[in-house]
């Protein structure tokens, strides 16, 4: 049973975006249906959120054009195009919705600043959630943003920190990490 309706998982979401016959790409880069959880760099925390709002644009008359979302300063920012009349209020109520959900879990949360970056989470995900230590490392976890090459990357499975030699890397058990602290040897 779910404790919220905010957190979904990956196969959750694409589920729901397969169900609407996915979103529209309002850039025009692809003539495919946006239909895969990596192509919305947020918490799965907030999908419920995005959901929400995009059944109840889709109900409005939206067209599905889709332009992005991210996160910012602790928070869900989302860029869509060809709203209907009285969709810019859903929006600022979603985005607003996000600063106080954690962006883990869906549960609610508060702002925390963790090494210059704003996260709104809640107290089981607070900052030492974020750290991973290996091989004599401190790392922080950071959920936004795809890994790309160069880019170090943990992977939950092997519990490894690995530096990704691919671009457009995409596997569910890992994250992005930076190194932020070094340790004294």
């Amino acid at each position: 049973m779910r404790m919220n309706d905010n957190h979904r998982t990956d196969h959750e979401f694409e589920n729901f975006l397969k169900k609407i016959g996915g979103l529209v790409d309002g850039y025009g880069t692809t003539n495919e249906p946006l239909l895969l959880r990596k192509q919305f760099p947020i918490g799965n925390g907030w999908l419920g959120i995005l959901q929400r709002l995009i059944q109840t644009l889709i109900n409005l008359g939206w067209n599905k054009e889709f332009l992005l979302v991210k996160e910012k300063f602790g928070g869900m920012s989302i860029f869509l195009s060809n709203i209907p009349e009285n969709g810019f209020h859903f929006i600022f109520e979603a985005e607003k919705e996000t600063h106080s959900v954690c962006q883990v879990c869906g549960e609610p949360g508060e702002k925390r600043k963790i090494r210059n970056w704003i996260y709104t989470l809640c107290d089981n995900h607070g900052d030492e959630k974020l750290i991973i230590q290996n091989k004599g490392k401190t790392y922080l976890m950071r959920h936004l943003g795809g890994i790309k090459n160069g880019d170090l990357y943990y992977n939950a499975n092997t519990h490894e920190v690995l530096k990704c030699e691919t671009d457009n890397f995409f596997d569910p058990w890992s994250v992005r990490v930076i190194e932020f602290l070094k340790n004294d040897e």
